[in-house]
């Protein structure tokens, strides 16, 4: 296992905290909670009741996703995704306004490059009725689909998002590389739906820090569909 520290800042025109985490790298969220740098606590200590609309979180190297959950009920209020360390876009970190509850963890997944020539590492927030999960790509292999995964729980597309109505995709690719391609499946094997993705800032030709696709849709999702993505290394 190999860690990395994440920043994250947190705050409005008024007020600001900044907190840390040397996060354990493809932990998934759980044990990833960023305390506050001065007091060593938990965001919803911290800072209950206040009104936030900026979560910026920053990572080493590689790619990373963060979420807001009550450790109370496990309610996801507010997710996105981390940018590279120095790379990170104020504009793009503003969040719906959100009221800090007393039971809220601030936590990050991280993963680092894959290290091996023509593979890619790639995260996703996927929204649907259902509501927003954490899905991930392995050691993506170029120009080939790779059906992404439920990052908790291990389940495709089709399991874990059954008569639901997906309705968001939101993807980010480890630093440097291109997501060329995403396609929903269905049990046969056919594509239902399908996209071009691209790659983001740093890398030239980019468009956002943040990710390497946002784009909507809306798919009435079946027993075994699932989604893929291929991607291209820089």
């Amino acid at each position: 296992m190999t860690n990395q520290t994440i920043n994250a800042k947190v705050g409005n025109a008024t007020m600001t905290r900044t907190f840390v985490d040397s996060a354990v790298d493809g932990t998934v969220f759980t044990t990833n909670n960023l305390l506050d740098t001065n007091a060593q606590q938990n965001l919803g200590i911290l800072i209950p009741n206040q009104v936030v609309n900026s979560i910026q979180v920053q990572y080493n190297s590689g790619l990373a996703q963060w979420r807001c959950i009550s450790s109370q009920n496990q309610i996801v209020s507010r997710y996105g995704f981390g940018s590279l360390q120095k790379y990170v876009c104020p504009s793009e970190t503003t969040i719906i306004p959100y009221k800090i509850q007393p039971t809220d963890l601030l936590q990050v997944f991280c993963k680092p490059a894959t290290g091996v020539t023509k593979t890619s590492e790639v995260m996703a927030w996927l929204t649907t009725t259902g509501g927003i999960e954490s899905f991930q790509a392995t050691t993506t292999d170029d120009d080939t689909g790779v059906a992404m995964t439920n990052s908790i729980t291990g389940q495709t597309l089709g399991d874990w998002a059954f008569n639901q109505t997906f309705s968001r995709i939101q993807m980010q690719a480890q630093d440097g590389a291109f997501i060329s391609s995403v396609e929903v499946k269905d049990q046969t094997g056919s594509v239902v739906w399908s996209t071009y993705g691209s790659t983001r800032l740093p890398t030239a030709g980019g468009k956002s820090t943040l990710v390497n696709l946002d784009i909507p849709c809306s798919l009435n999702v079946q027993k075994g569909w699932s989604i893929e993505v291929q991607t291209i290394t820089a």
